[in-house]
Formats: C-alpha cells, sequence, structure tokens
C-alpha cells in the first residue's frame, strides 16, 4: 500500500501545482477504482437467456394476434358486404389470404420455440457440465486430503 499513497500524494502535488496555473488538468476517476468486475454465473446467464427467449416468443404471439385483430375486422366488413349483397369473391379472398397469414405466424412460432428450446436444453447442458466438473474436482481434493491425512498418521 506505500507505492499507493505516495503516488496519490505525487498526484495531488500536481493536481496543487497545475490548479494555479492558467491550463488545469483533470484525470479520470476510471484510473483509481478499487472494485473487481462482476461476473455473471452460468445460472444467472441462464434466466437471463430464458428471459429474452420468453420475450421474443410473447413478442410474436402478440404480433399474431395483432393480426388475426385485424382479419377479423376485414372479415366483419366483408361479411356486411356479402349480407348487402356487394361483394362475394371479396370474401373468399380475404378467407384464403387470413389462412395464410395464420398458418405463417403458427410456423414461425413453431419455429422460434423450437430455437428457444434448444437454446435453453444447451444452457441447461452447460450448467450441467459445469456442475460435473466440479464434483470430479471436489471429489479430487477430497482424496488428496485423504492422502496428505493418511501421509501424517503414519
Amino acid at each position: 500500500m506505500p507505492a499507493l499513497t505516495s503516488r496519490t500524494a505525487a498526484l495531488a502535488r500536481r493536481l496543487a501545482t497545475s490548479s494555479s496555473s492558467s491550463t488545469t488538468s483533470t484525470l479520470s476517476r476510471a484510473a483509481f477504482t478499487t472494485t473487481a468486475p462482476q461476473h455473471k454465473s452460468a445460472v444467472d446467464s441462464a434466466k437471463e437467456t430464458l428471459k429474452q427467449v420468453d420475450r421474443k416468443v410473447s413478442d410474436k404471439l402478440v404480433d399474431g394476434i395483432n393480426i388475426g385483430s385485424a382479419y377479423a375486422n376485414k372479415i366483419k366488413e366483408a361479411t356486411n358486404e356479402v349480407k348487402s349483397g356487394k361483394v362475394t369473391g371479396k370474401a373468399e379472398e380475404l378467407r384464403g389470404e387470413i389462412k395464410g397469414k395464420a398458418s405463417e405466424v403458427a410456423g414461425e412460432a413453431k419455429g422460434k420455440a423450437s430455437e428457444l428450446a434448444g437454446e435453453a436444453k444447451g444452457m441447461k447442458d452447460e450448467v450441467a457440465g459445469k456442475a460435473k466438473g466440479m464434483k470430479e474436482e471436489v471429489k479430487g481434493q477430497a482424496k488428496e486430503a485423504m492422502g496428505e491425512a493418511k501421509e501424517k498418521m503414519s
């Protein structure tokens, strides 16, 4: 710690002399951080990934709902026109368009869900692998400690 103290004292002197002159120098506070960087654990990163997946799936579902309600309004308009005898071909056209969009949205949602399920499975396998590795490491350390204890006893 003495090196840090003398370094700080030298910096304070330098700042004091430079503040009396017409030019002022500023030093970044980032150069003096003392905290260690925080790293996410495997569980936290898995939770974060699952939250992102959940958000993407719900966004796709909301898009599907919005598309469905828009087409429902179009169908209502078309049926009103059919009832009044104005249009007959337009209703069939809208019906086909709605079926196409519905199957498209369903396919997208299915694809996204399977993609996210694969990511979640990968994360689960990764966490399980890390846990198994740590278990083996602790097991090895325990064997080593037992060997040392036996050696000291004899």
